[in-house]
């Protein structure tokens, strides 16, 4: 039986990144929005909070380029965790710091075991981690291609429209499809969208809670 995906919620205290640094020492005020980890150099977007002055950054080896929306995109020396994670199979989904704690990051790994290597590597690298969390993490399978064709013509026909510019039946006739089975492919395909969509938000839902807990 091929093992679930579990989602490991890690803190390791003794951050070597040099982004985080900035966080700490007060450089800059925010949070990550996304992290792209490298052997080598890593991306980072930061979300600066509102109504804080940002002073000059200045990062040694590091690009810092500011966005639309007040973001800012920094690219810089992979730390100790960016490049065990590059290297392991896994997909870091959000890493949140909070200064005098340390970082969180929320991992996706195929298992149990592989998600005891990557701490494994992490503590041997001399990074002091904890795990905060583990569970198992059902991912919806991607969209079949009748789901999607009945979700495109529902778009394209106005059924989804508010009000309805056709009927159930007069879908099912241009797409050559009994209404129960388009009716169930609507249904399958929108709730799988729906649980993509509760997958991009949970994150911050992380975030959130993470700033009530470690104050």
């Amino acid at each position: 039986m091929a093992p679930t995906p579990i989602r490991s919620l890690i803190l390791i205290r003794n951050t070597d990144c040099k982004v985080c640094s900035l966080l700490e020492n007060g450089v800059v005020e925010g949070v990550f929005r996304f992290v792209k980890c490298g052997e080598k150099r890593s991306t980072h977007i930061l979300q600066p909070s509102l109504g804080k002055g940002r002073r000059r950054l200045n990062l040694s080896g590091a690009s810092v380029y500011k966005l639309s929306g007040g973001l800012l995109l920094i690219e810089a020396p992979s730390c100790t965790a960016c490049r065990v994670f590059c290297n392991s199979p896994c997909v870091p989904r959000q890493a949140i710091y909070i200064p005098g704690v340390g970082v969180f990051f929320s991992l996706l790994t195929p298992g149990p075991r592989v998600a005891k290597k990557i701490i494994e590597r992490l503590a041997a690298a001399g990074r002091t981690v904890e795990v905060v969390e583990e569970a198992d993490m059902k991912i919806p399978r991607g969209l079949t291609k009748k789901q999607f064709n009945v979700l495109l013509a529902a778009i394209r026909t106005g059924y989804l429209n508010t009000p309805r510019e056709c009927t159930l039946s007069e879908l099912s006739s241009a797409l050559g499809l009994s209404k129960s089975t388009v009716y169930r492919c609507l249904k399958t395909g929108l709730k799988k969208l729906a649980l993509d969509a509760l997958l991009e938000y949970e994150p911050e839902a992380f975030s959130r809670r993470l700033s009530l807990i470690h104050r």
